[in-house]
């Protein structure tokens, strides 16, 4: 049995012009043992490990194109919102402005600084006076009543009312 280092050649190999003497002849293997391709390993293991490496490069590639899809897609959620919540605020804006501009607004605003209406009577404090008493807003709970006067409370435990 030939060893793997041997310069004979398979019976009936020819060598090749060209090549040099002694150099095996490229044809079938010795019986017995698989032809050998790169590095010592055959030819279906070679494919196999190509194939496996172009399936990974596959799979790293449309794996970074889905993830950055996702990206974009989050992002143009993101940017949805922010643009309904702005078209929100110029409609907001847009009607406040109506209101501004309306006939009813302006004339109340004019009240306040004093001008009105040819029969109205202009009304306002005294400098000094005090203050009006507060409102309550309607829905809260009212506020509770002030303390009664000493004479309130003589008159109220004389009278008993």
């Amino acid at each position: 049995m030939p060893d793997a280092f041997s310069t004979s050649t398979a019976p009936g190999a020819q060598d090749r012009p060209g090549s040099p003497a002694g150099a095996p002849a490229a044809g079938p293997a010795a019986p017995g043992q698989p032809p050998l391709g790169v590095a010592g390993l055959d030819r279906r293991s070679v494919a196999l490990v190509a194939a496996a490496l172009v399936t990974a490069w596959l799979v790293l590639v449309f794996g970074r194109a889905i993830s950055q899809s996702n990206a974009v897609g989050a992002e143009a959620a993101t940017l949805r919102a922010q643009d309904a919540a702005l078209a929100q605020q110029v409609a907001d804006r847009e009607s406040e402005l109506a209101v501004i501009q309306s006939p009813a607004f302006l004339a109340l605003e004019a009240r306040a600084y004093g001008y009105g209406g040819p029969r109205e009577q202009v009304f306002a404090l005294q400098p000094g006076a005090p203050p009006p008493p507060s409102i309550t807003p309607l829905g809260d709970a009212p506020s509770p009543p002030p303390p009664p006067s000493p004479l309130d409370a003589w008159l109220r435990l004389l009278l008993g009312h």
